[in-house]
């Protein structure tokens, strides 16, 4: 009679991890179509040198930082990661599970950002 639990005989190597799809065109698509709800001037653009690095830039009208900050949102094991440039300075906003959580996060900040608010850097001098 063996003595070996069920649990014993799972290993690392067992596992069976899925790798999740990098992003695409039709992710970029989708982020483009919902950022264009809340302001049609912005742009939504697929970069990246392979499949494996492509990441999502989200950039106010011109670029301008006067105009609100930009957005990258990049594939992570867990989901999708989304970072704000704004005035030279990288903020993480945060790590979330799906496409569409990250694009009702995006919708808001640039709603906020093209609602007419000043942008205007609060460092003294």
């Amino acid at each position: 009679m063996s003595t070996r639990r069920p649990g014993d005989l799972i290993g690392l190597t067992s596992a069976i991890a899925v790798k999740p799809h990098p992003l695409c065109e039709a992710d970029a698509v989708t982020v483009r179509r919902s950022i264009a709800d809340v302001a049609s001037d912005w742009s939504v653009e697929l970069e990246g040198v392979g499949a494996d690095d492509a990441a999502l830039v989200i950039l106010p009208p011109d670029g301008d930082d006067l105009a609100g900050p930009s957005f990258v949102v990049s594939r992570e094991a867990g989901g999708f990661r989304v970072d704000q440039v704004h005035w030279d300075s990288l903020t993480e906003v945060g790590i979330f599970s799906s496409l569409s959580d990250v694009t009702a996060t995006l919708r808001l900040r640039v709603a906020f950002c093209s609602g007419g608010v000043s942008m205007v850097s609060a460092t003294l001098h």
